[in-house]
């Protein structure tokens, strides 16, 4: 038999394969798809093409979506979508003829999704309390995401008040109660997503002026503050205006404190009265107060003239004055404490009465009857109204016969032939001087006559009789001229206090002063074995400490002392031998300005400690100790409660340090010792009590008060070595001739 062997071919049906068969993609993504015909002969393929959803062909070309061929063989084309946009999304068809009359075609779906977004939700919402407001959140995805909310981390449902809408919380009316942190959290379960977004609520509460301005007063020329405070969230900013609406902030003439809500009108003037009206405001609304400012103008006073009466006579003295609102006029003698009251007065002779003059201006007159020698001298006239107050001085001259009531002394003293100035009109033992004695010289003449001696000899000296002579009359005074001479012998001097290197001395000066005041004390001093010559001198001013110091440890000094007048030194005491103590340890410092048993202070948490270094003993000092604890008071006496501080201030160097970190209202005890080689001295101790906190007890203050005085005549000392003595004999002559001199 024959074997036959066919091979059969089976032609495949053509097709075009795309690869991949779906598209799902995020949008912005890119999009290839391959489309290949699937044929026996790739030649044969003709007129392939994509058509996108729309239905048109999409052309090979620089676009978003193009068809790319060629790249790998024949018969395939390839579609490019650069960047996936939800329009692009839909049916996309390729299609092509094989071997010239076969139609092919394939077709996919393009499909996008998006990632949850919020797009412009804000982080930071501000509703106004009070009312409807919702706190917006539309977060947006594809597929379409699930948003639930929470608030501080709770979750937040549906009530009375909030409703939970598609694009956010409705809130019907806010409270506070609504302020915090909301989250808006969007779910995509297809895509397995969350995302959230927290969003900060500030209830915002317009302001409310719980400090509205106070109406106000203000003096010409002064300054005026009005404050307003208001209270919302956030905090309110301020703004001013005047009567005529006018802001404020520009004008040289008022400073504005936006953020405080001061308003500060300088250097008032009268056309500043009026209204004036704050705004506070804040993105939730405004409140607006009004007060109103009146300016006063100060007194001026127009008229106070002198007056000069004589003694026993009435006199009236009057003060015009002119101001709005009308002042009242206050009479005072500058030398008095207190003012002249309205009406007669403690002095029944002096009385004061509030008047009008001529021209309708308020008037003060004070009337004098029987007017005294104390009546004579500076008064002032005080003009005082709300507007302020404003002084004048005027001047009383009271006219008197000659007195001598005032005369200081009626003896004078010359020594060493020194020339002595008297003033008036001079006898001397009852006799007019010699107006061609050399020795008695006439230097002036009234109001004040000086008569200059020479007392050359003991003729000189005695009894000078001054009289003084005026319109009103003549008076005489007698004046002993005495020669004066060094000072006796010191009574006494004993060792008040010794230390290693310093002696305090109590000295009693002579019986015989020399007639001339004692001006102080002297001691020379040296070692024993030396000579007067190598002595050292000290002075000392009557009345001082008579403290030697420098002197040097455990050697023996001899010391001697004389009186000092301006007529000269007295003669030299007995000696006085003294050894001088072995080095010790430092004497007590002295802390200042702590004298009472226990001292208050003015601040809560701090302490200034001042001291004065106190005598070494002979061994410098090299350190201060300071010791503070905190101590109360048990039956008087005071007992240690807390931990005791040391500190330690090196010296030379600084005397005071300042304690600070104590606790207010607290009472510590200080102790201070001084320390050198030898050892510390005796403390000085004190008690302090801190101050209460300021922030609980606020401070108050007040200006100083300000004070007027006369000015007394004086006589100065002449230079060393001159002794010239000028005695003034107080006749007191007429007012009219000393009024001269004003």
């Amino acid at each position: 038999s024959t074997l036959f062997c066919f091979t059969v071919s089976v032609a495949q049906e053509p097709t075009l394969d795309l690869l991949p068969s779906s598209i799902l993609k995020a949008r912005g993504q890119a999009v290839y798809v391959s489309c290949t015909a699937n044929v026996d002969d790739s030649e044969l393929v003709t007129e392939m093409k994509w058509s996108g959803p729309n239905g048109r062909d999409i052309p090979n070309s620089d676009g978003t979506i193009i068809t790319l061929e060629g790249l790998e063989a024949p018969g395939k084309l390839d579609l490019l979508i650069n960047k996936l946009e939800e329009q692009d999304t839909g049916i996309y068809n390729c299609t092509a003829t094989y071997a010239g009359n076969q139609k092919l075609s394939a077709s996919l779906a393009v499909e996008s999704f998006m990632d949850i977004d919020f797009g412009d939700t804000p982080t930071h919402q501000t509703p106004h309390i009070g009312t409807e407001a919702k706190i917006r959140c539309s977060p947006s995805a594809k597929p379409s995401p699930l948003v639930d909310w929470l608030k501080d981390l709770v979750r937040l449902s549906n009530d009375d008040n909030h409703i939970i809408q598609q694009d956010g919380v409705l809130i019907k009316k806010v409270t506070e109660e609504d302020e915090g942190t909301y989250r808006c959290r969007a779910r995509v379960p297809a895509l397995g997503s969350i995302e959230h977004r927290d969003i900060q609520v500030e209830v915002y509460i317009p302001p409310v002026i719980d400090t509205p301005p106070e109406d106000a007063k203000g003096v010409e020329r002064d300054s005026v503050t009005f404050n307003c405070k208001a209270t919302g969230k956030p905090n309110p900013s301020y703004a001013w205006v005047n009567n005529d609406n006018e802001p404020l902030e520009s004008n040289a003439d008022y400073f504005v404190d936006n953020e405080k809500g001061i308003l500060r009108i300088m250097n008032l003037r009268p056309e500043h009265s009026g209204t004036y009206r704050c705004t506070a405001t804040n993105p939730a609304g405004d409140a607006v107060a009004s007060a109103n400012l009146q300016v006063l103008t100060k007194p001026k006073i127009e008229q106070l003239i002198n007056v000069t009466q004589s003694v026993n006579k009435d006199l009236e003295l009057r003060c015009i004055a002119t101001g709005d609102p009308a002042p009242e006029l206050v009479f005072k003698k500058e030398t008095n404490e207190h003012p002249f009251l309205n009406g007669i007065n403690q002095d029944d002779r002096i009385e004061v009465s509030q008047e009008i003059d001529d021209q309708g201006r308020p008037m003060g007159v004070m009337k004098i009857r029987g007017v005294m020698r104390q009546d004579d001298g500076l008064y002032t006239c005080t003009a005082e109204s709300e507007g302020g107050e404003t002084q004048a001085w005027g001047h009383i001259t009271v006219e008197f016969p000659p007195s001598f009531e005032e005369q200081p002394y009626d003896e004078l003293w010359s020594w060493q032939q020194q020339p002595v100035n008297l003033t008036c009109l001079w006898y001397l033992r009852n006799q007019e001087v010699d107006a061609n004695d050399q020795n008695l010289q006439l230097l002036s003449h009234g109001p004040v006559g000086v008569l200059k001696v020479n007392p050359v000899s003991q003729s000189y000296f005695g009894t000078y009789t001054c009289q003084a002579t005026n319109t009103l009359g003549t008076e005489k005074q007698d004046l002993e001229l005495r020669e004066a001479h060094a000072p006796g012998t010191v009574t006494s001097a004993k060792i008040e206090k010794i230390t290693a290197t310093t002696i305090t001395w109590d000295i009693i000066g002579p019986m015989d002063n020399g007639g001339l005041p004692i001006q102080g004390y002297l001691v020379q001093y040296r070692l024993q074995g030396e000579t007067w010559d190598e002595s050292e001198e000290r002075f000392w001013t009557k009345g001082s400490t008579y403290t030697l110091d420098g002197l040097k440890p455990q050697e023996t000094y001899v010391f001697r002392f004389a009186a000092r007048s301006e007529a000269g030194r007295g003669q030299w005491s007995g000696e006085k031998t003294e050894e001088m103590p072995r080095r010790a340890q430092p004497e007590e410092p002295l802390i200042f300005n702590l004298d009472k048993a226990v001292n208050e202070l003015p601040y809560p948490d701090q302490y200034m400690l001042q001291w004065q270094v106190p005598l070494d003993n002979g061994e410098k000092i090299d350190y201060f100790q300071i010791i503070y604890y905190q101590v109360h008071n048990v039956s008087g006496t005071w007992e240690s409660t807390g931990t005791k501080t040391t500190e330690v201030v090196e010296y030379p160097g600084s005397t005071t340090y300042n304690i600070d970190g104590l606790r207010s209202n607290t009472h510590y005890r200080i102790e201070l010792r001084a320390h050198n080689e030898i050892g510390f001295s005796i403390p000085a101790e004190a008690v302090i009590k801190t101050a209460h906190d300021p922030s609980a007890v606020p401070g108050s203050g007040s200006g100083p008060s300000e004070q007027y005085s006369s000015v007394a005549p004086s006589t100065s000392a002449p230079a060393h070595g001159t002794f010239l003595l000028t005695v003034c004999c107080c006749c007191l002559l007429s007012a009219l001739t000393a009024a001269t001199t004003h």
